[in-house]
């Protein structure tokens, strides 16, 4: 599947490389939102060449006959970062079943999965939402909450490769939407004034923090005090060591099965050594600054670099158009010091669910069509800056991501989530809230490891 990304991104980022050579940015590419960022279908063949069969993909993006009754539906997703552009993804779509109307219900991720247990346990039923691959797909659909779309019509938009690997338990219960690298975005004036190459290990990017803040300059723009997105990073950071550096291919498997516990792991102490030293190289007050806050600091140029997907991508387009057209580039995170093992990660983001309980199955139904329409596609890549992993879509994102065309021609792509996706047990958000508290020196390493252990004893044992 990786390899398959590989080509048909390639494709994607030559054809953004072109529009960059020529000078041409009227705007298009970037400026509603966020999210991941074109066409990794994982398909065969480069985007922009799937046939007119698969670019017409089965939608119901026709209007709803006259004689149907109005129905609402609701919407709710935790791309709350990008709401004006997936509302306007849901007016298109209402413009077209002008007899459905979808209640849109964003949701700051952070809180997202509670409240969405919460409302499936009370019974207040959402009919479509956003769900993860993997650990929260397989809960949902253990809880009986997830329709099953593996014979939908609409399921065909996708390459096989990818709905096998979003399936749980072989069947498909989500539909992808949309993915992308999750990377570094770096300040070409500040590395260039600072003579930094581009690092590709991670010694090298901590030498290179080290000489930006020698220099006055702030390194890392850091938005923790929204905990997503310190546990975005912790939750790559540990998997890709686990599995890639200290060889534990199946600890999740073992950890899940009450057989391996975070003190028998040694990249554990990898990751927190990481998180301290990110955290010394952070901008002031990374615990109160949300991640907002932390695309301002890369966009006014007061930080030289932001962890981050292509999410930020418009932001920094309306508040910076010359950093966004010429003046940042891009690189994997060199998560270790094995340059070969520092591939560009490329994850899937949103997946969308129909409720097993609504009532208005067709109408959610006619939505996700839509959705995994061409048409659909190609408004989730304009309006929220993300790849689409429906066949033949858009692939207009952003200069800067010429940069990782090398790692996608050569194939050279790995999803640190997969090593994760046969586990239940959500570890990272209690992860995060014990980094906080190791970062204000109340807890020492020993102590992290102790409490995650414990948690996980406490919670899945």
């Amino acid at each position: 599947m990786k390899r398959s990304a590989g080509i048909i991104l390639s494709s994607f980022l030559l054809t953004v490389a072109l529009s960059a050579c020529g000078g041409s940015n009227d705007g298009n590419s970037a400026n509603n939102a966020s999210g991941g960022s074109a066409s990794p279908s994982g398909a065969s063949e480069p985007a922009g060449t799937a046939s007119a069969s698969e670019s017409a993909s089965p939608s119901a993006s026709a209007s709803a006959p006259a004689d149907d009754k109005p129905v609402t539906i609701t919407f709710m997703h935790f791309k709350s970062d990008v709401t004006d552009g997936v509302n306007k993804i849901v007016e298109q779509f209402e413009s077209e079943n002008p007899n459905i109307k979808v209640d849109v219900q964003p949701v700051k991720y952070d809180d997202y999965y509670t409240l969405l247990k919460t409302k499936m346990a009370g019974g207040d039923v959402v009919d479509v939402f956003t769900l993860n691959a993997g650990a929260q797909a397989k809960l949902f659909k253990d809880g009986g909450y997830l329709e099953d779309l593996t014979d939908q019509p609409f399921m065909t938009s996708f390459d096989p490769g990818v709905l096998q690997a979003q399936a749980t338990d072989g069947r498909n219960y989500i539909m992808p939407v949309n993915a992308g690298p999750i990377a570094v975005y770096y300040n070409k004036k500040i590395f260039g004034d600072l003579g930094i190459e581009v690092p590709r290990t991670y010694d090298a990017l901590m030498a290179a923090a080290q000489k930006i803040k020698d220099a006055g300059k702030t390194p890392f723009a850091l938005g923790w005090k929204d905990i997503w997105t310190l546990g975005m990073w912790s939750t790559r950071d540990l998997p890709s060591n686990t599995v890639l550096v200290a060889k534990q291919t199946d600890f999740f498997d073992k950890l899940e099965k009450g057989q391996a516990k975070f003190a028998d792991n040694p990249a554990m102490k990898t990751t927190l050594d990481h998180a301290m030293q990110l955290f010394k190289y952070g901008n002031k007050d990374q615990l109160g600054v949300d991640y907002n806050g932390s695309v301002d600091l890369f966009a006014r140029g007061d930080a030289a670099m932001l962890y981050s997907g292509t999410w930020p991508l418009a932001d920094i387009q309306k508040k910076n158009p010359d950093l966004y057209n010429v003046g940042m580039g891009v690189f994997p995170y060199p998560f270790s010091n094995d340059e070969s093992l520092n591939k560009l990660e490329f994850n899937p983001d949103a997946s969308l669910a129909v409720n097993s309980k609504s009532q208005h199955k067709d109408a959610a139904m006619k939505f996700l069509a839509f959705m995994a329409s061409k048409e659909g596609g190609d408004l989730w890549v304009k309006n929220v800056n993300s790849l689409s992993y429906v066949k033949g879509t858009s692939t207009d994102i952003a200069p800067a991501m010429a940069d990782l065309k090398p790692y996608l021609d050569n194939g050279q792509t790995y999803d640190s989530q997969s090593y994760m996706s046969h586990t239940t047990i959500d570890w990272g958000t209690p992860l995060s809230q014990e980094l906080e508290k190791m970062f204000f020196g109340k807890e020492t390493e020993d102590q992290v490891i102790r409490n995650m252990d414990d948690w996980v004893a406490k919670n899945h044992n």
